[in-house]
């Protein structure tokens, strides 16, 4: 089995929103999951939209979620 995904190092550098050290995997129908430990926080988000390329709705939701988050 093969595995594939990422781990944010740098937010300035990724240009969005999320904590150093979140596991993130976007699938090609612009499914897409990310645990976020220092948040606290899991998304798993299910979609069917082909080109994930197409509609950056990843990115929408991950600005959603981030804004939702209050101290």
């Amino acid at each position: 089995m093969v595995w594939g995904g990422a781990i944010l190092l740098d937010t300035a550098k990724a240009q969005i929103l999320g904590s150093e050290g979140e596991f993130t995997w976007g699938g090609m129908a612009s499914t897409a999951f990310w645990i976020d430990p220092a948040e606290e926080l899991s998304v798993v988000f299910m979609t069917q939209l082909i080109p994930s390329s197409c509609y950056p709705i990843r990115r929408e939701l991950r600005v959603l979620v981030y804004q939702a988050l209050v101290d």
